[in-house]
């Protein structure tokens, strides 16, 4: 018996969006004991496909890691740097994490790798 699980695969099937944390302020009120306003700039936002690929479990600190793939069209650039934020809703489950690292996959598109981290 043959079963072809990729039928109704689709590729890049998620939204996900890389965006610069912006640092707190105070509010307008100038109340510091109230919650502080942190503006965030999203850079990119395209349909990915998002893989788990580590997750751990030490100290009390839940880790894990994610490859997430997008494609790059014809003369578009990577604008993604280290350091800025990525997150999508992966069949309800919320990924957020910062990228570690960014280039180009072997299929033709870009390779973020993520890493998720709470305490």
């Amino acid at each position: 018996m043959y079963i072809d699980r990729y039928r109704n695969a689709e590729e890049y099937k998620y939204d996900g969006e890389f965006y610069i944390k912006g640092e707190p302020q105070v509010p307008e009120d100038g109340n510091l004991f109230g919650e502080t306003v942190t503006e965030e700039k999203v850079v990119l936002r395209k349909k990915c496909d998002v893989t788990e690929t580590q997750r751990a479990f030490a100290s009390g600190a839940i880790t894990a890691s994610y490859d997430v793939y997008y494609p790059l069209e014809d003369g578009e650039t990577i604008n993604i740097d280290r350091g800025y934020m990525f997150r999508a809703n992966v069949n309800g489950l919320n990924i957020v994490g910062m990228v570690v690292s960014v280039g180009h996959s072997e299929l033709g598109g870009v390779h973020a790798y993520i890493k998720s981290s709470e305490v």
